[in-house]
């Protein structure tokens, strides 16, 4: 019979008689409720199956994807799940030929790597990576395999293709030419900095023209309402004059982007790429990722503002001024000759005898 229990790591065990002797093992997977109904409907009775055929004694491999399933259990607590879940579901599928765990090897790996490289940019790949290495430690940690034959493998540098902010005449074109509720999506983008999701996690009750600021406490993506990117994502940004306007004659809806039913948006699978990509054709405008408009608010304020690099982070929800200073410095190269040349730096008149 076997029995399930949890340790003091909060992980769930597996307790059994197999080769004469009581066997415990752990299952990797953290106590949850969804996870010991997937132990109790899943795990249990294959193991019940094998010891009852004498099959078990052997402890077979598995497939791919076999394994794949055991490593989903562990990530459905993260934010990323969904992401991980198409991954895998990727994988399972390149894969499938492979009967047994013991069948992969890193040869498979590396073809698979190669194959990939012509869609995806080296980042993805990379993160493919992980789920495949993943999986395989969920065999190693069975005891079914002893090496993981995805370690060690090589990609080639990432290069991070860089997004061109649009220039000023380029947000006016785009915001008259916009129709209906795009033109307010791209003027809360070119004026707040804010993330997409965040954008689409807008309420009336978040919009606050009194005091002249927008809270933001949610994102949502791909129909999902979630807190933001991180703790310092929550935040409230300032309305500016020139947003204004624009924040007047909102939507009747709860949410300022809503589906036609008045709920929740998908995110920003709910932008019509189609629709931009036009919109960008009519006013003879170069194609950038929608995402551009973060990038445009924020080397604008560097440009034009008087805030602080601090500031700038604040009001767009980074961390730190790390990523201000890496991502957006090599836009306002040569700003630092526009000052004004009377500026004064010391108090004393050293330099009155020169004059």
């Amino acid at each position: 019979m076997v029995k399930m229990f949890r340790r003091g790591n909060g992980k769930l065990y597996l307790e059994y008689d197999a080769y004469g002797k009581t066997v415990q093992k752990s299952t990797r997977l953290q106590d949850t409720p969804q996870n010991r109904a997937f132990v109790k409907k899943e795990v249990i009775p294959t193991l019940q199956a094998k010891i009852l055929t004498g099959e078990f004694s052997k402890d077979k491999p598995q497939s791919f994807a076999y394994y794949s399933k055991l490593y989903l259990r562990e990530k459905e607590h993260l934010k990323s799940y969904p992401q991980i879940v198409s991954q895998i579901d990727k994988l399972n599928d390149y894969f499938k030929d492979i009967q047994t765990i013991t069948q992969l090897k890193k040869q498979h790996i590396k073809v698979w790597v190669q194959d990939r490289l012509e869609i995806n940019t080296p980042k993805t790949v990379r993160e493919y990576l992980t789920s495949i290495r993943g999986v395989i430690h969920v065999a190693i940690d069975l005891e079914h395999i002893k090496d993981n034959v995805a370690d060690n493998i090589k990609l080639p540098t990432h290069q991070k293709k860089v997004i061109e902010p649009f220039s000023q005449e380029e947000v006016i074109k785009l915001l008259d030419n916009a129709n209906d509720w795009f033109r307010l999506y791209l003027a809360i983008g070119f004026y707040t900095g804010m993330r997409t999701g965040e954008i689409m996690g807008l309420t009336h009750a978040d919009i606050n023209l009194k005091d002249r600021v927008i809270h933001i406490r949610r994102s949502v993506s791909k129909n999902k309402v979630t807190t933001p990117k991180t703790q310092m994502s929550i935040r409230d940004v300032p309305i500016l004059d020139d947003l204004v306007p624009y924040l007047k004659n909102l939507p009747k809806t709860i949410w300022l982007f809503a589906k036609v039913d008045g709920t929740v948006t998908r995110g920003s699978e709910a932008i019509n790429r189609d629709e931009y990509v036009a919109l960008l054709k009519r006013c003879n405008i170069s194609y950038r990722k929608i995402y551009a408009t973060r990038h445009t608010f924020i080397v604008s304020m560097l440009k034009y503002s008087n805030l602080s690099i601090m500031e700038i982070a604040q009001i767009v929800g980074h961390t730190t001024t790390q990523m201000i200073v890496q991502n957006y410095a090599k836009y306002i190269k040569g700003e630092h000759l526009r000052i004004d040349r009377d500026l004064k730096l010391f108090t004393d008149n050293s330099t009155d005898r020169l004059a």
